[in-house]
């Protein structure tokens, strides 16, 4: 899958010679679904045109031509909608471990793979193409790819002695660019390391440069795929290809070829020429992917082919193409489905000739035809008719009759009331109405729960592309995944605000992936509800012990980052931080000092309690003394 360099050759000895190879994909090619002639072809190409609200082809001069653009409408709308679902959280696909002790892995996988497609390019341009190519042509294409490539770095020295100077400068992979003799008999020095580096890179195919076989049912089941794209010589040679076999393949005479959709996409620019620089000449690199059983041995294995016309660049055999597909509205048992613009073509096209009609029916009205007597015209009668101008003159001749306005019946309500029921034809095909874009003024007149009703009506569809979308992505991160697992290369990732390095080689390539859209909870303002209700049910598990602070801790870190306020750690901190000590929560000074005269009130009663008994006890002790008394005195 290794987009920018030409992988190691096949060791064994091939069965098939080179001549014979070239002849199987140049056959492969001719057949493939997406060509140029192919039906699919021009119904992109036409989706293409209708988005861009082109001419039809049939207009006429001196009527109108207006044309309405319901697929853009509706292909933006859903854009919007659908991006905001998938960017708006923290994370889209999480892996999952399969086995216990794996759950860290998973995490830093996540992680990495996110932070990797997000800021390690521009993962929102590559979403939002990927998304539109979809929306509009019926399948969008997405390729991963990792290249090595050097990666230089300057850094500034001060006070180097003479010895190590001289050691540096024979340093390998260092170069020392400038070197300046300081005060102190020194030297401050700038040198310059380099060093190979991994880059992962996700590339959106257009439709035109995306060949397969006919009837495939899913881009990674067994057939021909292929990437043909347009490539300078020098970027083939920066590819790693032989450069005196690149600098004697033939050039081409135009950036862009005659491919329906290609015209379609590029028809503000035209045909652009190439430069006549040396090393600028463009060729079509063919990146195909095809079983092939090039040992002989009855098992025909995935190879890829680097091939340019007749020649092989490179042969290689992989485990699998990196090509992830996304469609829309899938069909069953098909890998191309049906695209939005499908829905809506049709639609544009009426409602564009019922407002051409009634547009040209109110120009009638206001400058109607005219009946012109013959003997009432001069040479200047019809020019003057046809020049059209508030208070202008018609000059005539005679008094036998003048020019009179032939008065057509012209209805504008029934153009109106015909647009308004295809516009209701629209909302029930796309899902797209004016109840969930706002839009309806008569909302207002409807009850809450009917509008509510409407309103996730509408919504199904928006999340039934979200759904969709989102497994092409978790199709796309797996193949990421192993990529990464592949290079094996320590990732840099950054957490809640601090870098740290993870290791790939830890990673098992079969991990579970979850998708957190498209089922309705992918709205900002939606998880926002939902964290704040599941706060305060976690306060209660917190008491009960059905929770614990990590768990809290979790949903308000998620709570900071749905919210797009930054840093989560510069609201809580994190339970599971080194020198974490919970805070006992201090008393309400108030119910202090409830407590404390509650126990003095307590002290005095015990003190009464004490002195009655004490008291009782004496008179007790007066009256037996006394009785001991009166009885000695009766015995004397």
């Amino acid at each position: 899958m290794d987009d920018d360099s030409p992988t190691e050759m096949i060791e064994q000895e091939p069965a098939i010679g080179e001549t014979e190879l070239v002849a199987l994909l140049q056959d492969q090619e001719r057949l493939a679904v997406s060509y140029r002639s192919s039906e699919l072809a021009e119904e992109q190409r036409l989706a293409l045109e209708y988005y861009d609200a082109m001419p039809f082809g049939d207009e006429e001069k001196g009527r109108s031509q207006v044309v309405s653009p319901d697929v853009a409408e509706a292909v933006d709308y859903m854009t919007i909608s659908i991006l905001r679902t998938v960017v708006s959280g923290d994370r889209v696909v999480e892996f999952e471990a399969r086995d216990e002790g794996q759950e860290e892995a998973a995490e830093n996988a996540t992680e990495a793979v996110n932070y990797q497609f997000m800021r390690g390019q521009d993962g929102y341009k590559v979403l939002t193409d990927w998304l539109q190519s979809g929306l509009i042509e019926k399948i969008g294409v997405v390729k991963t790819c990792a290249r090595k490539e050097m990666k230089k770095r300057k850094e500034r020295l001060a006070q180097v002695s003479e010895d190590v100077l001289v050691s540096l400068m024979g340093e390998p992979g260092l170069k020392v660019t400038a070197a300046t003799p300081d005060e102190m008999g020194g030297y401050t020095i700038e040198v310059e390391t380099e060093r190979e580096q991994t880059c992962f890179e996700d590339i959106t195919i257009p439709s035109e440069e995306f060949l397969f076989s006919a009837r495939l049912r899913d881009v990674d089941d067994i057939g021909y795929k292929a990437h043909r794209v347009l490539k300078t010589k020098s970027e083939l040679i920066a590819m790693g290809f032989d450069r005196d076999e690149v600098e004697d393949l033939a050039g081409e005479g135009t950036r862009y070829d005659n491919d329906p959709r290609s015209t379609a996409r590029w028809e503000d620019e035209g045909n652009v020429p190439v430069s006549s620089m040396p090393g600028m000449e463009t060729v079509w690199l063919m990146e195909e992917y095809a079983n092939i059983d090039m040992n002989g041995d009855g098992v025909a294995e995935l190879v890829q082919v680097f091939r340019v016309d007749n020649t092989i660049l490179s042969v290689s055999e992989v485990e699998e193409n990196p090509f992830v597909v996304f469609t829309p509205f899938p069909r069953a048992h098909r890998m191309v489905g049906n695209s939005l613009a499908d829905k809506v073509m049709d639609i544009q096209r009426v409602r564009s000739v019922i407002l051409r009609q009634t547009l040209d029916g109110i120009y009638l009205t206001n400058n109607p035809r005219m009946w012109l007597p013959k003997e009432c015209e001069t040479e200047n009668t019809i020019d003057d008719l046809l020049t059209v101008r508030p208070g202008g003159i018609v000059r005539g001749s005679g008094a036998g009759g003048q020019p009179m306005p032939l008065n057509e019946p012209f209805d504008v309500q029934r153009g109106m009331a015909m647009l308004q029921y295809l516009a209701g034809e629209q909302e029930s095909r796309t899902g797209i109405t004016r109840l969930n874009q706002g839009l309806d003024a008569d909302s207002l007149n409807k009850t809450a729960t009917g509008t509510a009703l409407m309103q996730a009506q509408g919504q199904q569809f928006e999340e039934f592309i979200a759904r969709n979308f989102a497994e092409a992505m978790s199709r796309l991160f797996v193949k990421k995944l192993r990529l990464m697992i592949d290079a094996g290369d320590p990732v840099a990732v950054r957490v809640d605000g601090s870098y740290r390095s993870v290791d790939p080689k830890e990673w098992t390539p079969d991990m579970d992936v979850s998708i957190r859209v498209g089922l309705g909870s992918g709205r900002k303002d939606q998880r926002l509800a939902y964290r704040s209700q599941l706060l305060q049910m976690q306060q209660i598990g917190l008491e009960a012990g059905l929770c614990s602070p990590k768990h809290i801790a979790g949903n308000m870190f998620g709570w900071i980052r749905d919210a797009s306020l930054g840093n989560p750690n510069d609201y809580w901190q994190d339970p599971e931080e080194p020198g974490y000590q919970p805070q006992q929560q201090q008393p309400d000074p108030k119910m202090i000092e409830t407590q404390q005269k509650a126990q003095t009130e307590q002290a005095k009663l015990q003190i009464t309690a004490q002195t009655a008994q004490a008291k009782a006890a004496n008179d007790q002790a007066k009256i037996m003394l006394q009785a001991q008394q009166g009885a000695a005195k009766m015995q004397a």
